[in-house]
């Protein structure tokens, strides 16, 4: 009953939990690649710059590993039932979808770690265009 009641409260605190799942080692020759994490596929995508980040990896439609799909730069489509996603952003390009989320991720020394739980809000683009159009174009309250 104690260590029930201890995961309960670890799984509750506010800092993100996390979990060493690679080695920046791994990635030699891989730009990405899927590990499961409470039963979801999560990819650790490393960059060209050498950067790595993380995100949900499964389609919304039925939780396919997207990473055993053909990629055309960062979108791919699930064989299953062709829905896109870039997965850069999470958006899915073809569906009303939810996105898939970013994880967070950590490098310490050599090692990989990546949060037990996706962010809560999606990474968004840093074009702040449309927001001043709308501020521009709107007419006076009279």
């Amino acid at each position: 009953m104690s260590s029930y009641h201890g995961m309960i409260r670890a799984m509750n605190d506010s800092l993100p939990q996390f979990i060493k799942l690679a080695k920046v080692g791994d990635f030699s020759e891989t730009r990405i690649k899927s590990f499961s994490i409470v039963a979801k596929p999560v990819a650790i995508v490393k960059d060209p710059d050498g950067t790595f980040w993380a995100t949900e990896i499964g389609c919304k439609h039925n939780n396919f590993d997207l990473t055993c799909a053909p990629f055309k730069g960062d979108e791919v489509r699930c064989p299953r039932h062709g829905w896109i996603y870039n997965i850069r952003s999470g958006e899915c390009l073809n569906q009303n979808s939810a996105p898939l989320r970013r994880h967070l991720l950590e490098v310490r020394g050599e090692d990989i770690y990546v949060s037990l739980t996706p962010e809560s809000e999606v990474v968004e683009d840093d074009d702040d265009d449309w927001a001043f159009e709308v501020q521009i174009n709107r007419k006076p309250a009279e």
